[in-house]
């Protein structure tokens, strides 16, 4: 008798971007796992029509839209649709690679049965093989360490996260409030829940580094906001000494900079230097104005 192939289904949450929900689709169809059930697309408050990114033709890919703003509302909204065994979840800039699902399952499947799998982040640049430009000299020193997301930081970035139903289950929906850092709340929780989560280098999505200023502007703001969420009511000394700390940092970079490797050029030096102030100065922005100066209500 031939072994029941356990199904998953995979959430792809999605504002306007078009063209790179387009390619992670593609992507996700070409999927060597014989398992993949159901792709559910979740358009979140798009000004244009998604739909014809969606494969043609293949009926395993659904499109709903969620009204709230923000990608853990959006990830929410597909869950109740879910009926299989496992659950995936990836962005719509990203590009899994082919053996993605069957890595991150066979990883879930093995003698330990961990909970939750936090594959591996890959981080591409779209100018050039290397990092040019500060933001990509910038993410490509700070971002998507999924490793040590996973094994020191108790959590995975949705960009590469697979899960079992029946954790999903016990832990519950992500925060919906959370504009960033639902993945930190949710990880935190499943630990609490008796959960256990590994890092799987061999589950890998491709993810375009953020190669502009106004895109690692956003996301900076983005993340700080959802940080600032993560530690409201904690102490005023604990926020001053986050201030004090990302200060330091945006400033001492640009004298410990010229005693490091690499970036290995005087002007990548400079240009990373700069990414890291100007991301350094975001959050202790952000922070004061989310615990200082409240938005007066309208």
């Amino acid at each position: 008798m031939t072994e029941r192939v356990p199904t998953v289904t995979v959430i792809v949450p999605v504002f306007n971007d078009v063209d790179r929900l387009r390619t992670c689709l593609a992507c996700i169809a070409a999927q060597d796992y014989a398992g993949l059930t159901t792709v559910i697309v979740v358009d979140n408050r798009s000004s244009i029509d998604l739909r014809p990114a969606l494969p043609t033709g293949d009926a395993r890919f659904r499109f709903i839209r969620e009204e709230q703003r923000g990608s853990y509302a959006a990830r929410n909204a597909a869950l109740p649709l879910v009926d299989t065994d496992y659950v995936a979840f990836t962005d719509a800039d990203c590009r899994p690679q082919p053996a993605w699902l069957s890595a991150a399952i066979g990883r879930l499947r093995a003698v330990d049965l961990p909970d939750a799998v936090g594959g591996d982040i890959h981080l591409v640049f779209e100018r050039s093989d290397d990092p040019t430009t500060g933001p990509e000299l910038y993410e490509s020193a700070h971002e998507f360490d999924q490793r040590q997301f996973v094994e020191s930081l108790g959590f995975a970035a949705t960009a590469n996260l697979v899960v079992t139903r029946d954790i999903l289950d016990r832990v519950g929906p992500f925060n919906a409030d959370l504009q960033s850092g639902g993945d930190d709340d949710w990880g935190h929780r499943l630990h609490a829940a008796g959960g256990r989560m590994v890092y799987c280098a061999d589950a890998v999505v491709d993810h375009p580094a953020r190669s502009t200023w106004p895109e690692l502007t956003k996301k900076a703001v983005r993340v700080a906001e959802g940080m600032a969420g993560l530690t409201q009511g904690q102490a005023p000394a604990e926020d001053l000494r986050y201030l004090y700390r990302e200060a330091r940092l945006g400033a001492a970079t640009w004298i410990s900079i010229w005693r490091r490797e690499r970036p290995d050029s005087a002007g990548a030096k400079m240009r990373y230097a700069a990414a890291l102030s100007w991301v350094s100065l975001l959050r202790c922005t952000v922070r004061v104005r989310q615990r200082w100066m409240p938005r007066k209500a309208i």
